[in-house]
C-alpha cells in the first residue's frame, strides 16, 4: 500500500468522525479535500475542481428543474392525488398493506427524489390507513421508510445519482436508469418479502379498512409520474416522434421535460383558481423556490465532494482505486455498494455516498468499459440508499420515526434486517451478472 492511499485512508476516517460528530458534511468534505490535496503539494486543485462542479450544467440542471418540479407538485397537491390514487385498492385488501405499501413509496419515489418529501407526502395516507388495518405503528413506519428510501429515485433522471453517473461516464441517463432496472428491483423485492416475513403476526390480526377513499383528482394524480414516462419514451433509441429528434438528436433534455412537466401542473392548477394570474405566480415561485433548495441541500453536496476526489485525485489515488476495480470483477461487486453502504449509515446521506464514489471512480473506469463503469456506479448508488435506510442521522428515518411516533433504535432494528437482505442480493447480483 502506498504512501498516498495510507493517507487518504486516514484523511477519509478522520472526516467521517467529523460528520458523526455533528460537523457539516460539506464543510468535512471540502476540509479533507484540501488536506489530500495539500499533502500532494498542489492546494489549488481544490479549488479547480469546485470551479469545474459548479459550471457543469449537466448535472445542475436537472437536479435543480427537478427539485423545482416537485415543489410545484407539492403547492398543487398533485403528489398527494397520487398517493391517493396508489392506496386506494389497498383500503380492502389486508395482506397488499406492506407490499403495496413498499411499492407506492418507491413510486411515489420515483417522482420525487427526496426521500423526506416523499414520505411526507404517503405517510399521512399510509400510516393511518395500516394503523386501522390492525397493523402495529412499527409495522407501518418500517413500510413507509423502506419504500420511501430503499431506491425508486434511482429511476428518475434527475436524481442527483443518476445525473452524477450520467456525466462521469458520458452517457445517456436512459442508459443508467436501464443498468438498474434489475438490481434496484431485486433489492426493494427482497426488501418487501422480508418485511412481510418479518410482520407476519401483524398480518394475520389485519382487518380491512372500511371507511370511504376520498374522491381522486385523477388529472392531477397522473402529473408526478410524467417527466419520467416523457423521458423514458422519448429515448433516442426508440425513436418514437421523428420530429423531435431532428431538432433534438440526442433527445429532450432533464430540465426542458421538468420544466415543460411543471408548467402543465400550473395549468391544471389554474383551472380552480379564482386568481389565476396570482396562483400563476405563486406557483411559479415555488418552482424557483425548489430549484434554490436543491441547490442548497444537494448541489452543495456534490461540490464538496468534488473537492475532495479533486484531493484525492492530486495523490493518485483515484486511478490506483480505478485499476483495482477495473481489473477485478468480483471485488468491485463488493466493493461498489459497501463502500457507499458504509458511508451513508454513518453520514446518513445516500446522496453524498453515491456522488462521490461515481464522481471519483465512474469516469476513470469509464476509459476500461463504460458498460462496467456505469453497472459500478449504480450498485454504489443501491448501496448509499441502502446505507441512508439504515442511518439513525438520516433525515428520512427521523421523520418517519416522529411521524408514527416509534423509537428510531427499533424502526432501524426493523429496516435493518430487510435492508441487509436486499444489499446482499445487489452484491450477488454484481458477482453472477
Amino acid at each position: 500500500m502506498n504512501a498516498g492511499v495510507i493517507v487518504a485512508l486516514a484523511v477519509a476516517a478522520a472526516a467521517l468522525v467529523a460528520v458523526r460528530k455533528g460537523l457539516d458534511v460539506r464543510l468535512t468534505l471540502i476540509l479533507a479535500g484540501l488536506v489530500l490535496a495539500s499533502a500532494a503539494g498542489v492546494p489549488w486543485k481544490v479549488f479547480d475542481a469546485f470551479q469545474a462542479a459548479v459550471g457543469n450544467g449537466g448535472i445542475i440542471g436537472p437536479i435543480c428543474s427537478a427539485m423545482g418540479f416537485a415543489y410545484v407538485l407539492k403547492a398543487t397537491g398533485a403528489d398527494r392525488e397520487m398517493v391517493l390514487l396508489l392506496t386506494s385498492p389497498l383500503r380492502r385488501v389486508k395482506w397488499l398493506l406492506i407490499p403495496g405499501g413498499v411499492a407506492i413509496g418507491f413510486i411515489t419515489n420515483m417522482a420525487i427524489t427526496s426521500q423526506t418529501a416523499s414520505a411526507a407526502a404517503l405517510g399521512p395516507i399510509l400510516v393511518p390507513l395500516m394503523n386501522a388495518a390492525g397493523y402495529r405503528p412499527l409495522t407501518a413506519a418500517a413500510t413507509l421508510l423502506v419504500g420511501c428510501s430503499v431506491g425508486g429515485n434511482l429511476f428518475n433522471p434527475g436524481e442527483p445519482d443518476i445525473a452524477t453517473i450520467k456525466a462521469a461516464a458520458d452517457v445517456h441517463a436512459a442508459q443508467v436508469i436501464n443498468a438498474a432496472v434489475i438490481p434496484n428491483l431485486l433489492a426493494v423485492a427482497i426488501a418487501a418479502v422480508m418485511l412481510m416475513w418479518m410482520f407476519r403476526t401483524d398480518h394475520a390480526h389485519a382487518t380491512p379498512d372500511d371507511r370511504d377513499a376520498p374522491r381522486i383528482h385523477l388529472l392531477k394524480a397522473l402529473l408526478p409520474p410524467l417527466p419520467v414516462v416523457i423521458l423514458l419514451l422519448l429515448q433516442p433509441g426508440l425513436n418514437l416522434v421523428p420530429a423531435i429528434f431532428q431538432v433534438y438528436p440526442s433527445g429532450l433534455s432533464v430540465s426542458m421535460v421538468m420544466l415543460i412537466c411543471a408548467f402543465l401542473a400550473m395549468m391544471v392548477d389554474m383551472k380552480g383558481a379564482t386568481e389565476r394570474l396570482a396562483r400563476l405566480s405563486d406557483l411559479t415561485n415555488e418552482f424557483f423556490q425548489g430549484m434554490g433548495y436543491a441547490f442548497a441541500k444537494v448541489i452543495s453536496i456534490i461540490l464538496a465532494a468534488a473537492c475532495f476526489i479533486g484531493g484525492l485525485e492530486a495523490l493518485g489515488v483515484i486511478a490506483d482505486l480505478a485499476g483495482v476495480l477495473g481489473s477485478n470483477h468480483a471485488v468491485a461487486a463488493v466493493v461498489s455498494p459497501v463502500v457507499t453502504w458504509s458511508i451513508a449509515v454513518l453520514g446518513g446521506s445516500g446522496t453524498a455516498a453515491s456522488v462521490a464514489f461515481s464522481k471519483s471512480m465512474v469516469p476513470a473506469l469509464a476509459q476500461i468499459d463504460v458498460v462496467h463503469a456505469v453497472d459500478l456506479g449504480v450498485a454504489g448508488a443501491i448501496g448509499a440508499n441502502v446505507g441512508r435506510t439504515m442511518s439513525p442521522v438520516a433525515a428520512v428515518v427521523l421523520f418517519t420515526s416522529a411521524l408514527a411516533d416509534v423509537p428510531i433504535s427499533d424502526l432501524i432494528k426493523s429496516a435493518s434486517k430487510a435492508m441487509l437482505a436486499a444489499l446482499a442480493a445487489v452484491i450477488l447480483y454484481g458477482l453472477f451478472s
